[in-house]
């Protein structure tokens, strides 16, 4: 086999069956670097060593790749001999530890990134480690960043997605008021494919139990009711599921190491935490934007804390609303407690001739002052970005207790912030404002911003499939489709023609 593998490099043969460049190159320098000696396969067959790498093969979901990655060749008849089996394994296994390291899309032009291989001496490492490898699924994690969250995501995703086809049925489950048996059909049928439902045990006890599981682990309230999202989540096919987990671990390489402490938003999630030495410190429930006023992903540092804050209204929330509600009702703004201004002048409220304006015309500025009715709350976190968003208290408790949160204009409100706040304060370097400042501060209703000695950093990211407590896969709902427009990046589309 050394021989006819020295010949095969010696003829190009990878060139003539159009392997990507630098994969071939990757694959003759590993041969040549190990004197031509075979790793998968004799001069008849595969051996033990290269029937599992190949078994493993044929799930690349579960690996951690979209199944449409692994570049394609020119097949002929040679391409069952052992040689050219020889070659493939070891190329594939050069494509799959580079993209699993620095990924594979490109978000710049919307694409894969060009095939490219791992260095020879990475790949001469791994193909050493196979032989005494234990748990596959942590061995694929490990070629990918060491966050503790992609390497529990990388692990569920291997446990969920090895040795099994993934169903390509897509369900379109209608409305319970517009066709209740389709509805109630479709649902079971959806269930049953997806692993929750057996077969031979559709009783009622039995659907409503599994629609429960599955809802739960869908981030959705285990209430058995079909709504819009329960019927979403119902209708992707195990197959799309299991891209959307790709597709969030692919975030976390796009993520640059997070530091010692800092606050992460999860979007999706609708929940804060705060981290201090890789522990979390604090979680809490937000409410974020309404898909037609999305909170963005951003990196930022929160540099103060503001109690009983001021909330002026951003042009579009003034003109879009304030001014309808004025319209309607002259004592709005004295019952709401907003003050009005042209410029710096404050003017007041009931001489104005409000029929007069419309949105494209709307002068004023509008500015709500504190207290337990104001929109941002008791307290403020403050940071640098140019959305104009924030993390703040709210009035609106009753948003908390959804399972889809997404209601504000954009910004994040915060559960318990006065929490937050407290925790932050104590733990910021010569910090003079005690958590008894805070206290006093909110309880006198002062409005004050406490600086923070040691600005905290901020991420607010995007990622739809996390894992639970027991380190089984957590779907949300992509509440903005923004799953749905990477995922066509990457040829993965809910429904299959």
């Amino acid at each position: 086999m050394k021989k006819r593998i020295a010949l095969a490099i010696d003829a190009d043969l990878l060139t003539k069956l159009e392997f990507p460049e630098a994969i071939k190159d990757s694959v003759y320098a590993f041969y040549k670097s190990r004197d031509f000696r075979p790793v998968w396969a004799n001069d008849s067959m595969l051996v033990e060593k290269g029937v599992k790498w190949k078994e493993l093969l044929d799930f690349p979901c579960a690996l951690g790749l979209p199944d449409n990655r692994l570049f394609q060749f020119k097949t002929d008849s040679l391409c069952k001999t052992s040689i050219i089996q020889e070659f493939l394994l070891t190329a594939r296994l050069a494509q799959l530890q580079q993209d699993l390291k620095v990924g594979f899309l490109d978000t710049a032009v919307k694409a894969y990134r060009p095939i490219t291989s791992i260095d020879v001496k990475s790949l001469t490492r791994s193909v050493k480690q196979m032989d005494t490898v234990k748990n596959w699924g942590v061995w694929f994690s490990k070629m990918g960043p060491s966050r503790p969250e992609y390497q529990v995501l990388a692990r569920a995703l291997f446990k969920y997605a090895s040795k099994k086809e993934l169903s390509n049925i897509h369900f379109e489950v209608p409305a319970l008021v517009e066709d209740s048996l389709r509805c109630l059909e479709l649902a079971e049928e959806s269930l049953i494919d997806k692993g929750y439902l057996d077969p031979k045990k559709t009783d009622d006890e039995s659907f409503w139990d599994a629609m429960s599981r599955f809802q739960g682990d869908n981030g959705l309230k285990p209430d058995g009711v079909i709504g819009i999202y329960t019927r979403k989540a119902l209708d992707e096919s195990v197959r799309y599921k299991c891209h959307r987990a790709i597709l969030s671990m692919e975030r976390w390489r796009w993520r640059a190491p997070f530091p010692d402490r800092y606050l992460w938003v999860n979007i999706p999630e609708y929940k804060l935490r705060l981290f201090y030495n890789d522990s979390l410190l604090s979680e809490h429930r937000v409410v974020v934007g309404k898909p037609e006023n999305q909170t963005p992903q951003l990196s930022s540092r929160l540099r103060a804390i503001t109690t009983l804050p001021y909330w002026t209204q951003p042009q579009t929330i003034a003109s879009k609303e304030f001014l309808p509600a004025i319209q309607r009702n002259s004592n709005y703004a004295a019952k709401n407690h907003y003050k009005v201004y042209r410029g710096e002048t404050e003017v007041d409220p009931t001489t104005i001739n409000w029929k007069r304006y419309k949105e494209k015309n709307f002068p004023f500025r509008v500015r709500q002052e504190p207290g337990s009715d104001n929109a941002l709350g008791l307290v403020k976190f403050e940071f640098n970005n140019k959305y104009g968003v924030y993390i703040h208290d709210t009035p609106s408790k009753g948003f908390f207790n959804k399972d889809i949160r997404a209601y504000s204009h954009g910004c994040m409100r915060c559960d318990m912030p006065d929490s937050l706040a407290r925790f932050i304060l104590t733990r910021d370097d010569r910090q003079k404002m005690t958590r008894d400042s805070l206290d006093t501060l909110i309880a006198r209703k002062t409005h004050f911003s406490i600086p923070l000695r040691k600005p905290i950093p901020l991420q607010v990211d995007y990622i739809t499939v996390v894992t639970n407590e027991k380190g089984a896969l957590l779907f949300f709902p992509d509440v903005y489709d923004r799953d749905k427009e990477y995922l066509k990046m990457m040829k993965v589309y809910p429904k299959v023609n």
